[in-house]
């Protein structure tokens, strides 16, 4: 990057010979650095693609066979970017896929404008989708990778297939059940990981089993949480329903294994379905999801409501935010499933482009970003509202809502994050501070609640759940939206 004492115009000096880069510019320097490592990612993954192509038509024109042709190109690669073989495969795959059927992903890779990462996620997540879903979802598709971390626009992506033909993603869901499996893999220190993939509502299940045998202990275990739940995961398998408390206490209440029956019949963990009731019904094809997994299709969702220990949450979403009426509050409701066939369908409209939209928005009126009072502009508290801690069906509705920790790039999913209020919630004088409301609440992680709490950044909500976040050190601003809307 330096040459002859020089940044090339970035603003640098030269302190013995050593360069020195004002931190004026060192943002912008930033911002170019890592728009040049996106140029060559994408110049490495079409160029093995390239090479490939060629390798795999030479041998093919001289022998014929396949299987030889494509050992050929892979393993030159590998060799060539001393990577493995399966990594070689996978820069070939991407760079196929952007020069054969996505070629505006292909343009902003190679302008720099998207990182390897997010352009893995978008071929992972349209490769096998009809040619037509994919011509008309790219640009969405784009314009959320524009504005999301990889792990939110995963599931962004998938949202909209769901939402662009509802049946195919059932149909791709139910052939994938044929993928799920149990494996190991060796990790450090004489540790191993026992990987598992399941649907999604058999993880949730699982995870909801762990944890309840994690907390068969007493309050003096020794042990911390992770390990309870690696020793719950054990002691399932040997058909044990919880485990022995290591507390050393003669008087310890905790029941132990072999109190319990050992032969319980299966149940099924509450699971959260979160969807809008015409969807239920079977008018619409709103994607729905999980509390604790993400997006579903529709009739994932109606088989789960049908078959399962479940809770739909029904919101008006359009209701939580901040706005100039009065809001009404609502609680999850569980309804009977009804099936219809000739359901609704509407255009799916992506993260990307809601944020792109708030964006505008703020620039045409700047003046929507201001400081609420965090009554949701309603004249009286409503139930609830003036105790500090959000009552069980409001904490699962913002989870729910939310999906994620709600600050920039954050992944972190809402049911490993806190409810924070936006404006501070007064424990001297509740119906003065912020309220303990939907709109005054958002999910963040540990992490960033303290980045909150320390005022880093400013959070103001707006409409649709939209937060405008404010750095209150270099006045850099960002929006995020929550996954549902």
């Amino acid at each position: 990057m330096f040459d002859n004492g020089s940044t090339g115009g970035v603003g640098a000096v030269v302190d013995d010979g050593r360069p020195v880069v004002d931190p004026l510019v060192l943002p912008d320097m930033l911002f170019a650095t890592a728009q040049s490592e996106n140029m060559l990612a994408a110049q490495k993954v079409l160029g093995a693609s390239m090479l490939s192509e060629s390798r795999f038509n030479a041998e093919l024109d001289v022998s014929g066979d396949v299987d030889k042709a494509w050992r050929i190109a892979c393993n030159e690669i590998a060799v060539m970017l001393t990577c493995s073989r399966r990594t070689a495969e996978v820069h070939i795959e991407i760079g196929d896929a952007l020069r054969e059927f996505l070629p505006l992903t292909k343009a902003a890779f190679a302008a720099g404008e998207l990182d390897y990462a997010r352009v893995r996620k978008i071929v992972d997540g349209l490769t096998g989708a009809a040619p037509e879903a994919i011509a008309a979802l790219e640009r969405r598709v784009l314009a959320s990778a524009h504005r999301l971390p990889p792990g939110q626009l995963e599931r962004d992506i998938e949202r909209q297939l769901f939402a662009y033909d509802p049946d195919a993603a059932a149909e791709r869901r139910r052939k994938m059940l044929e993928h799920r499996d149990v494996r190991t893999r060796a990790d450090r220190h004489g540790l191993a990981q026992l990987q598992a993939t399941l649907s999604a509502n058999e993880a949730v299940e699982a995870l909801g089993l762990i944890n309840e045998a994690a907390g068969s202990v007493c309050n003096h275990d020794p042990r911390n949480a992770s390990t309870r739940r690696a020793d719950a995961l054990v002691a399932l398998l040997h058909g044990e329903n919880g485990l022995t408390c290591q507390c050393g206490s003669e008087t310890c209440e905790a029941v132990s294994p072999s109190g319990r029956s050992t032969a319980p019949s299966r149940r099924k963990p509450l699971l959260h379905i979160v969807c809008d009731l015409p969807t239920l019904l079977g008018l619409t094809s709103d994607p729905a999801s999980i509390d604790g997994y993400g997006p579903i299709d529709p009739d994932f969702a109606r088989e789960l409501a049908a078959d399962s220990t479940w809770q739909a949450l029904f919101v008006d979403l359009r209701s939580q935010a901040a706005g100039n009426r009065p809001r009404r509050q609502h609680a999850p409701t569980v309804l009977p499933l009804v099936t219809r066939r000739d359901r609704l369908s509407r255009e799916p409209k992506g993260c990307g482009d809601r944020i792109r939209a708030m964006q505008r928005l703020v620039a045409r009126a700047p003046d929507i970003v201001r400081r609420s009072d965090g009554h949701g502009a309603q004249p009286d508290p409503p139930p609830g509202a003036l105790t500090y801690a959000p009552g069980a069906a409001l904490a699962a509705l913002v989870r729910a809502v939310d999906g994620h920790c709600r600050f920039p790039g954050c992944s972190v999913p809402a049911s490993r994050c806190q409810l924070d209020h936006i404006t501070e919630f007064d424990p001297s004088d509740p119906r003065r501070g912020g309220w303990t409301i939907a709109s005054n609440l958002q999910c963040l992680c540990l992490h960033h609640h303290q980045v909150k709490t320390y005022r880093l950044w400013t959070p103001v909500m707006l409409e649709d759940r939209a937060i405008h976040w404010t750095d209150s050190t270099s006045g850099l601003t960002a929006v995020t939206v929550p996954e549902r809307h």
